[in-house]
């Protein structure tokens, strides 16, 4: 998804870098943005690799000063001893469409999908801020928890888990507040998390089909149930085995219902760009989701 931030604010730029579909740990990066129209904005500057390969840099205020679509930031960066090259977009904007849903909205729309999640609990051998070590998960498959949640009960702390290795047992994890240290609890829990992402998505998309730019929608909540059953739609997807049974017709129904949940938003739509709404500016959205597509 396309990263947007917020206009005068500082936030941070992150990418990973991908080799033959596989995430890869670049050895140096640096990072140059221009403007949208061309103008240098930042010159060639280092940025911060994560353990788990994550690219960041902090853009400050000034940077984010002119609120713009596509400004367009250069990654350089080396790899086994060779240079290569990323070139990514992103926007800086009044206000931000945001996901407002969790796996509890979707639990409390369809209480079936709670059973079909699983819950691994045991203690670390290792780990650091942002892994979790422990050989005894060698038995799940490469990336069976992630797009999950592992909570450690001893910081009061819970993080999405953005990815596993079977081989050493290593769960990559959002930053916790402090190292994970051997003999520290853990909880990993099933989560939908990619669920509603990619439905949030879709509602995104077709936003830009009917020529509409989703950061100009200012209140998250106007897309709040189309975006909850679209959600169970994806979750549903996912556990249809073939195109018969009950999660089959759950995925089937909740597309249909996200259909028509969608077609007839009414959106508070900033038609003007200056972040604020006006009794005028709020229409339907007289859109259909495109539906029956696996």
């Amino acid at each position: 998804m396309k990263q947007q931030f917020l206009a005068e604010t500082i936030d941070t730029f992150r990418t990973y870098i991908y080799e033959s579909n596989l995430k890869v740990v670049p050895e140096s990066a640096f990072i140059k943005i221009f403007m949208p129209g061309g103008a240098l904005l930042v010159a060639r500057t280092a940025m911060t690799i994560g353990i788990d390969g994550l690219l960041s840099f902090e853009l400050s205020a000034p940077d984010n000063s002119v609120p713009g679509l596509d400004y367009k930031a250069e990654v350089e960066y080396s790899l086994a001893s060779k240079t290569h090259y990323a070139v990514l977009f992103y926007d800086v904007v009044r206000s931000r469409l945001a996901k407002v849903i969790t796996d509890d909205d979707i639990f409390s729309e369809l209480p079936q999908l709670r059973d079909r999640g699983w819950s691994v609990s045991g203690t670390a051998e290792g780990g650091s801020e942002t892994t979790i070590i422990d050989s005894r998960l060698k038995r799940y498959g490469d990336g069976y928890f992630t797009g999950g949640v592992a909570s450690c009960p001893s910081k009061g702390e819970a993080r999405e888990i953005r990815d596993f290795e079977a081989s050493s047992g290593t769960l990559t994890v959002e930053a916790f507040s402090s190292a994970v240290a051997a003999g520290d609890k853990y909880v990993l829990t099933r989560s939908f998390s990619r669920e509603i992402n990619r439905a949030f998505e879709k509602l995104e998309d077709e936003l830009k089909r009917l020529g509409k730019r989703p950061h100009l929608v200012l209140d998250s909540q106007d897309l709040r149930e189309a975006h909850i059953f679209l959600s169970v739609a994806e979750a549903c997807k996912g556990l249809a085995s073939e195109n018969k049974g009950i999660w089959w017709d759950l995925w089937k129904e909740y597309e249909g219902k996200a259909v028509r949940a969608y077609s007839g938003l009414r959106l508070k739509y900033d038609y003007s760009g200056d972040g604020s709404i006006t009794g005028a500016e709020s229409e339907l959205a007289f859109g259909s989701l495109k539906a029956g597509r696996r």
